[in-house]
């Protein structure tokens, strides 16, 4: 029997919506016998370790908007020893230089010593007021689409502070560790974004969340593991395999990359894969049985081919499965629901961080003073 086009049509209208009105969450039915989470082993406790130093900064630009005030901060990045390459005081000389003729490169280059911070806060924040601050990470393209999320934030009164990521380019003179000194050195920066949010006045150090999308998510699936600082994550079409994702990605960045080690080494398409899963240790992957479940909730879009649908469901339920909504769409349709996934994902934070951790009465007084 063939249905009608129209209907066909209506039908198909009609999946859709159902979908986006919220029947795509999945929670799974609680399992029998599941393991707890595991420990963190100390290697990875100790890799994401960086010196001690004073996170200050300065404010580089300031927005007033309707309902918040973006201020840009940029503050010290502190790295291990095997991170710096070159000196930190003659790189800043030669960006310096750099600045006089090419702005974006210096910006860029900028990041090797320093972390930039969009910093959203709500304008009617009452003096020595507090309130629930959103960690959030650049995708790989930049700022573009997660700067709505910090403005939708921020315009429902919670404070957004939105990370800058350093660009992914491939070093001739360095070997194929780089990659992983990239990622390691992102994990670093964001753990250093959440020391300076904890000194924050405004901040309500008890209700941190933080959002992710594509590459955002990738980090904050780590993030997760090895930083327990976060209440609540969002992972928006995350991954893991991370070797097997950059040479299969189609994201101009990485094909590019995979492009240069090829034409430095020779080397095949499955020779890099395999070189990159041999240097990477800073995979969500690996890093997914370490994560509690109860403080994650994953989206997966359907349809996509630039992370991998497949990859997504592997890492969820590598994950323990979580929450879980499902978008019918692919990695860039993903961005075509923007109100959904700010609504959903607000509301989530909503839920998640406005949620006490102790009992009692104080408790019950403490949350209907915030109203939030």
């Amino acid at each position: 029997m063939q249905i009608p086009f129209m209907l066909n049509r209506f039908l198909c209208l009609f999946l859709s919506l159902t979908l986006l009105s919220g029947c795509a969450v999945w929670k799974p039915l609680p399992r029998k016998n599941v393991l707890p989470v595991m420990p963190l082993p100390e290697i990875y406790k100790t890799y994401y370790d960086y010196p001690a130093g004073d996170l200050a900064g300065k404010v580089v630009r300031e927005e007033e908007h309707k309902s918040y005030i973006l201020k840009r901060y940029e503050i010290p990045l502190y790295l291990p020893a095997e991170l710096i390459g070159k000196d930190p005081e003659i790189l800043k000389k030669e960006v310096e230089e750099i600045e006089k003729k090419d702005q974006k490169k210096a910006n860029d280059l900028k990041l090797l010593y320093l972390t930039r911070i969009d910093y959203y806060i709500p304008r009617n924040i009452k003096p020595g007021q507090k309130r629930p601050a959103i960690l959030i990470s650049s995708i790989l393209g930049g700022t573009m689409v997660v700067d709505h999320f910090a403005r939708y934030y921020a315009g429902r009164g919670y404070i957004a502070a939105l990370v800058h990521r350093k660009r992914l380019y491939w070093d001739e003179t360095r070997d194929m560790n780089q990659v992983e000194d990239h990622i390691r050195t992102s994990i670093i920066r964001l753990r250093q974004v959440i020391d300076w949010l904890l000194v924050q006045p405004e901040v309500d150090t008890n209700r941190i969340g933080a959002f992710g999308i594509s590459y955002g998510a990738i980090l904050h699936s780590i993030l997760a593991a090895v930083d327990p600082r976060i209440h609540y994550h969002i992972l928006s079409m995350p991954a893991g395999q991370l070797g097997d994702l950059i040479v299969s990605c189609p994201d101009k960045a990485l094909t590019k990359l995979v492009k240069k080690v090829h034409e430095q080494h020779g080397w095949s398409r499955e020779e890099i894969r395999t070189q990159l899963q041999r240097n990477i240790v800073t995979d969500p992957f690996y890093l997914a049985p370490y994560v509690p479940k109860r403080k994650v909730e994953v989206y997966v879009a359907a349809f996509d081919r630039v992370v991998g649908a497949k990859r997504s469901f592997r890492l969820w339920k590598a994950l323990g499965k979580p929450e879980l909504k499902i978008l019918p769409f692919g990695h860039y349709g993903g961005i075509l629901v923007l109100p959904y996934l700010q609504s959903q994902s607000y509301r989530s934070f909503k839920k998640h961080l406005n949620h006490c951790e102790w009992n009692g009465l104080g408790c019950w007084m403490k949350a209907l003073g915030r109203g939030h």
